[in-house]
């Protein structure tokens, strides 16, 4: 996948502004606060449907206009066209997308028809943040290359809104008997039971998949002294087995949530299930294994997050389902920080394997390292001042 053309209208720092990318190397560079990442911004909005840095659509809006819209032309490999366009007023019609002309009437029929991989500073809460960041990443991740994974996570959403919306009001109104009340969850709890079951199968097939491909892209980056480790801690899971009875899991799972049905009740939220569930990355260094969160450096958790990003990449472009959609678009904005001249050149060396590729940063120089991999019209760089390109070439 490609993405050739991108229009702004009203978007953050944007008016009306065009671009034609290079379906290799788009280098955008610029000092901080011009607008550089605006632009990738933008292209997740096309991609996800929302901003990979979780901006709300309100806030994207150029001051002192009531609306955004974002246009995108993508090509895959076999030059299938989708033209992406999407609309958000800040009025009562709110977001609206359109593929090929057509209105979309479930954003869940656009995640993965583009897929998109994104590193950015935000990432930092991957390693350093809270389980609902590492959980919500690879959501998304796993989403991208199954429909059905959307939809059991959306379930699980619902149902989870559901009991709690029951739980907390009758925390506060005591409006049903304890009895009544536990009848009306433990019907909640087996849908939540269902979906669960199916979604940690899936996390765990994924896991089996993803830690070879990061442990590949950790190796490409560094020396073998390091092994990064990524585990899955869940409510659900008591064993490591990759063959997993579902029955026994299932009846596994409903033993717990009876067993936590009164400590629900007095807390008025639900307190088991798969939306407790967090992964943990570890590194061994020379045979001793540390905490990631806690003990890397600066510099080690970039290293971490660049492996981690393009194992991702690697995943959708091996495991995605469906029709033909072609390779991920890789977002790596202010790629460069915190890395030595080794790992940069390092880095430039392996981006050619990676399709399209939208880098911003600060420093010009880095071209110059990248254009002895994509020469010729491989690339494209473009300056951005003040939310206005100003040179390209």
């Amino acid at each position: 996948m490609r993405l050739e053309n991108l229009l702004l209208n009203n978007f953050k720092n944007y008016s009306n502004d065009s671009f034609s990318f290079s379906p290799r190397l788009n280098f955008i560079y610029g000092n901080n606060g011009n607008g550089k990442t605006n632009i990738l911004e933008a292209i997740s909005f096309l991609c996800y449907t929302k901003s990979f840095l979780q901006n709300a659509e309100p806030e994207c809006i150029k001051r002192g206009e009531g609306y955004f819209r974002i246009y995108g032309l993508f090509k895959n490999d076999l030059d299938s066209e989708f033209k992406i366009n999407l609309d958000f007023s800040s009025g009562e019609t709110g977001k609206t997308f359109t593929l090929n002309t057509e209105k979309v009437n479930k954003l869940n029929e656009i995640l993965g028809l583009l897929p998109l991989v994104t590193l950015s500073p935000y990432d930092l809460k991957l390693t350093t943040g809270v389980p609902h960041e590492r959980r919500r990443n690879f959501d998304l991740l796993i989403s991208q290359t199954s429909r059905i994974y959307l939809e059991d996570i959306r379930n699980l959403s619902r149902i989870l809104r559901q009991k709690n919306t029951l739980l907390k009001d009758n925390l506060m109104t005591k409006r049903y008997s304890y009895n009544d009340l536990k009848q009306m969850i433990k019907v909640w709890n087996e849908e939540l039971i269902n979906v669960s079951v199916k979604i940690i199968v899936r996390r765990m097939d994924f896991m089996d998949n993803f830690k070879p491909l990061l442990a590949e892209s950790f190796r490409e980056l560094v020396d073998s002294n390091y092994e990064p480790i990524v585990e899955i801690e869940s409510d659900l899971l008591n064993t490591n087995n990759n063959d997993i009875d579902l029955d026994t899991l299932s009846n596994s799972f409903r033993t717990c949530i009876d067993e936590k049905l009164d400590q629900e009740i007095k807390r008025g939220i639900s307190l088991f299930g798969p939306q407790r569930d967090n992964y943990v990355f570890t590194m061994k260094k020379n045979g001793d294994i540390f905490d990631v969160r806690s003990f890397a450096s600066q510099g080690e958790h970039k290293l971490f997050l660049i492996a981690l990003k393009l194992a991702e990449f690697k995943y959708i472009s091996r495991f995605i389902e469906g029709s033909f959609k072609g390779l991920p678009i890789f977002i790596l904005d202010d790629l460069f920080s915190e890395l030595d001249e080794e790992k940069v050149n390092r880095l430039c060396e392996l981006l050619p394997r990676y399709n399209q590729l939208f880098i911003t940063t600060t420093d010009y120089k880095y071209l110059g390292k990248l254009t002895k991999y994509f020469p010729g019209i491989e690339s494209k760089a473009f300056e951005i001042v003040n939310g206005k390109v100003i040179h390209v070439n």
